[in-house]
């Protein structure tokens, strides 16, 4: 038999209950900065429609989340203390009409590497291992998803260069590196993410093997390969539009109104699953009774809509 599992202290139990209950939102309303440089576009494209489950939030999870910006507070401190001029801390970044999204750390200036020029500051707490990575190799190489985050920082704010600063969390040893904007990367990324935020069809896969090193650990990937349904939510619905011209404004084709975040996780009985999110064949559509059939991978026939109360 297997054996009976040990008990989590029931205090413990409750300090993880407390986090969760604070945890914050983690549907994104468009694409993160922080994201933006994952290398599959296909994981953007159901990032941005919410096409998985959202990741669970955990007490561990909570608490990592408060030490970073804890962390980020002290280094963003410690540059004070030997002279430079820090400000902007948590100043909006946008661009795509809102959907590429993020805040920066904070600007600097007069750090002693180059008095006169502002950089931004980039914040980050890794365990020795990945420390070390940066050190060895900088962080383009290291961790190419904080290069393109601090990239598009620079190319939405206006900056030439960069503060890349990080702090080993199991030594509290610090490293920095100054970043060069690369406006030709910045311009592609930008025209592939607009791409993505107003296409009704995902980009190719990164990879047909499902047992990918890449694919293995992504958070999409039952939906990409395994035929997993998607979420119901207005996202994935072929009603849904992402608006030009605002911050970040989407709104319902169907019901002609502009949609909050609570109705978009929501949805409405008149929800069609975007066809190119469905694990089959589009072979029929009855657009009166708004109904579309599907040939599943399985050879079964689906008709999506038919059991829903319309209104």
């Amino acid at each position: 038999m297997a054996p009976i599992p040990k008990p989590t202290p029931s205090t413990i139990s409750a300090i993880d209950a407390y986090y969760v209950e604070q945890a914050s939102d983690w549907d994104s309303l468009g694409i993160s900065v922080s994201l933006a440089g994952t290398e599959c576009l296909r994981a953007l494209f159901y990032e941005f429609r919410w096409a998985s489950p959202p990741e669970t939030p955990t007490g561990k999870r909570q608490r990592l989340f408060e030490r970073g910006q804890e962390d980020e507070e002290k280094m963003l401190d410690d540059l004070r203390k030997v002279g430079v001029e820090v400000w902007g801390e948590q100043e909006k970044a946008r661009a795509v009409h809102g959907f590429v999204r993020g805040k920066l750390d904070g600007l600097a200036l007069g750090l002693l590497e180059a008095r006169k020029t502002t950089h931004v500051v980039e914040c980050k707490s890794v365990n020795t291992k990945g420390f070390k990575s940066i050190v060895k190799d900088g962080v383009r190489k290291a961790k190419p998803l904080h290069w393109t985050q601090v990239q598009l920082y620079m190319h939405i704010m206006g900056y030439a260069r960069a503060y890349y600063y990080v702090k080993c969390a199991d030594t509290q040893e610090y490293w920095a590196e100054r970043v060069e904007h690369d406006m030709d990367y910045c311009l592609r990324l930008l025209a592939n993410l607009e791409r993505i935020i107003f296409s009704d069809a995902p980009p190719g896969r990164i990879s047909e093997k499902p047992d990918f090193f890449g694919c293995q650990f992504c958070r999409h990937h039952a939906v990409c390969h395994d035929g997993a349904m998607p979420r119901v939510t207005c996202r994935t619905c072929i009603h849904f539009l992402p608006e030009r011209g605002g911050d970040c404004h989407v709104s319902c084709q169907r019901w002609s109104k502009p949609l909050g975040i609570t109705e978009q996780r929501d949805a409405c009985p008149a929800h069609l699953f975007l066809p190119s999110l469905i694990d089959g064949e589009q072979i029929d559509c009855d657009e009166e009774n708004e109904i579309i059939v599907y040939r599943m991978r399985d050879g079964s026939i689906w008709r999506d809509g038919d059991s829903q109360k319309r209104a």
